[in-house]
């Protein structure tokens, strides 16, 4: 599977740390608009901090975003290092819970209070509203397969649950602590 990416990709000095500033923001906001984008066109939550995505069901590579075999250039790992630190900081990647213990950045191709709208726009399409629905049914049914979310990571969804919360659009419902399930309003 490949990834249409945009001309700067084939740019050399896109892969070296610029050290002026203002050319150094706009090549982190480059390498931000590149993974937003290759992780959207992929369906892809999650991304190694090396840049590289695998296809979970048979382990095969289908990106490698910080390496362009193409013009043999790459980025080194400590200017990675710094264009994961942009998108924490910018909220466009996520240390999840799940990962913590792992190379693994969660990527935020859309903003959590638009993911909160569109599985609202979901519950109310699928006549799930004023039902007690599980994160399962959520991101892994089946049924949901075609849906935008499907794939989505517990906890990612869990935080945008949060923001249909935050608005009184949902309670959580917690079994021991851990929340089971969900009733969208």
């Amino acid at each position: 599977m490949s990834v249409a990416t945009p001309q700067i990709y084939k740019f050399p000095p896109l892969y070296t740390p610029q050290t002026n500033k203002l050319i150094r923001k706009q090549q982190l906001q480059t390498w931000e608009s590149i993974i937003l984008q290759s992780c959207a066109q992929l369906s892809k939550w999650c991304i190694g901090r090396n840049g590289k995505v695998y296809n979970q069901a048979t382990g095969e590579l289908l990106l490698s975003i910080f390496e362009n075999e193409e013009i043999q250039r790459s980025c080194n790992i400590e200017f990675q290092q710094e264009i994961w630190a942009f998108m924490l900081q910018n909220g466009t990647a996520l240390q999840l819970k799940e990962f913590e213990d792992s190379n693994m950045m969660a990527i935020l191709w859309e903003s959590l209070d638009s993911w909160s709208s569109t599985i609202l726009e979901w519950c109310e399409t699928s006549g799930k509203l004023n039902q007690v629905i599980t994160i399962y049914e959520i991101c892994q049914s089946d049924e949901n397969s075609s849906c935008k979310f499907y794939g989505m990571p517990t906890s990612f969804c869990l935080l945008v649950l949060q923001r249909l919360v935050d608005c009184h659009r949902a309670t959580l419902l917690k079994d021991q602590g851990k929340v089971v399930g969900v009733k969208i309003v």
